[in-house]
């Protein structure tokens, strides 16, 4: 294996290695910290003919109310488009990362790992005033 292309793809299943190793680290210390039952998957999907390589960690909070950290990596006219948020119940938005547009995915994998601990540091905050008894929504959340 020794190919460019071969060096390509494993360079590539390294990335996705690697931020599932960040994503499993900090489900430990979720669960460590507060108990709290998680799941998360990093996979690549197809809608219809768009691919996405989607990251994502959800959290139990309370029996109807679920912490979502989402982050979609995908390629669109030329670029890479990188999007990322933390929700309520999969749908009020607790916090928006910045996007990205990356017109290759060297940018990508450098700059996901940053953007996805801050989008995890978003989602802990949230939980910890949802947890105190504050609500959250994204224009509480601190200038980024």
């Amino acid at each position: 294996m020794t190919t460019h292309d071969d060096l390509v793809v494993i360079d590539t299943l390294d990335f996705l290695a690697k931020i599932d190793g960040q994503i499993g680290a900090f489900r430990t210390r979720l669960k460590q910290a507060a108990g709290l039952a998680t799941a998360s998957f990093v996979e690549c999907r197809l809608y219809g003919e768009d691919l996405y390589v989607c990251i994502c960690l959800e959290t139990d909070v309370d029996h109807d109310k679920t912490l979502t950290w989402w982050m979609d990596i995908k390629p669109v006219e030329e670029q890479w488009l990188v999007e990322a948020n933390v929700l309520w119940n999969g749908r009020e938005v607790v916090a928006t990362m910045p996007t990205i547009m990356a017109p290759e995915f060297r940018v990508v994998q450098r700059e996901v790992p940053r953007l996805l601990k801050q989008l995890l540091d978003a989602g802990g905050q949230a939980l910890v005033r949802a947890r105190a008894g504050v609500k959250v929504t994204e224009g509480d959340q601190p200038a980024r």
